[in-house]
């Protein structure tokens, strides 16, 4: 239970928004050329930081270390966790024209010095964008290559609860279930394969808007470039991967004055599988933080872990 000290702890601890997670948003490479296809995604990201409570917080252990007299804070270890369970589709419209849209399903975790002082559930912010075919090279015969490129466009509404309070004390935006701001998406997605080998790279920038009390999320950018092999038959098939995720943030703005605590860079090993069979497809991935050159108000990543279960509507 939390109990009435929290609420002026969060006035005492740096805190800004972490990453895309948060934002309810993660577009990897996109395997399917022309089906339509439904899911379900789950994903999270651990991340660990330190923090200062005061020495009177029911936050430190009875029986702690000694501290020196007259300090008023000590360091302590800080956890976050943000999970998103993730309904999406991905419907080819036209030859050419796809749409992309997602709901997701939030909660957020803190824990300090291995006390729970938030943990909450409900609906994040969803999103959609259209994209658009300008290349796909798969029906040119004897091409050795098969190359396709997407560009797209789409915007984040701001459904998700953003206003969560402890003892009348708003909390942290990066641990809010949705941003409160409506935001613009670009995405960029570029595969080739030859065979059965093949690889690929995406990006998507989001360009963030400010929410009703005047705080405006760092614009980011991230990216996953992976290679991958396909072993097995049309009906039951897999493709292990390995590459590389990245994430980009810029300052957090309030009231227009830039928090020059935020923004920064994270870098991310990624590896996974992906599994079809018939209709369905599965897929798992484990992202793991090789560099982290963030703002000291950012909880540094550690990890994260993507899975999805996928249906394709049409076998064309």
């Amino acid at each position: 239970m939390i109990r009435t000290w929290a609420a002026w702890l969060w006035l005492c601890v740096p805190f800004t928004a972490t990453a895309c997670d948060v934002c309810g948003i993660f577009l990897g490479v996109q395997p399917n050329d022309r089906r339509s296809t439904i899911g379900l995604f789950y994903r999270s990201r651990i991340m660990e930081g330190i923090t200062q409570v005061p020495l009177t917080s029911q936050l430190l252990p009875k029986h702690g270390g000694h501290i020196e007299v007259g300090v008023p804070y000590v360091t302590v270890p800080m956890e976050e966790i943000v999970t998103v369970a993730e309904l999406r589709a991905d419907l080819r419209l036209s030859e050419r024209f796809f749409l992309l849209a997602s709901v997701p399903l939030t909660n957020t975790y803190r824990g300090i010095n291995n006390f729970q002082v938030l943990d909450a559930y409900g609906m994040g912010d969803p999103f959609a964008m259209i994209r658009y075919q300008l290349a796909n090279t798969r029906d040119i015969k004897d091409h050795r290559y098969v190359h396709r490129f997407l560009v797209g466009g789409g915007v984040k509404a701001p459904l998700g609860k953003n206003d969560l309070q402890i003892d009348d004390v708003p909390v942290s935006p990066d641990v809010q279930l949705g941003t409160g701001s409506w935001d613009a998406l670009f995405s960029v997605e570029y595969s080739v394969r030859r065979g059965r080998t093949g690889g690929g790279v995406s990006g998507l920038a989001r360009f963030n808007g400010s929410n009703s009390v005047g705080y405006h999320l760092g614009n980011g950018f991230s990216s996953t470039t992976e290679v991958f092999h396909r072993f097995g038959t049309d009906t039951l098939s897999f493709a292990p991967a390995l590459g590389a995720y990245g994430e980009w943030m810029g300052l957090d703005h309030v009231q227009g004055v830039a928090d020059h605590g935020t923004g920064g860079l994270t870098v991310f090993s990624h590896a996974g599988i992906r599994v079809w069979w018939k209709r369905m497809s599965f897929s798992a991935y484990y992202q793991h933080a090789l560099l982290n050159q963030v703002g000291e108000f950012i909880t540094p990543t550690q990890q994260r872990v993507v899975v999805g279960l996928t249906f394709n509507i049409n076998k064309n």
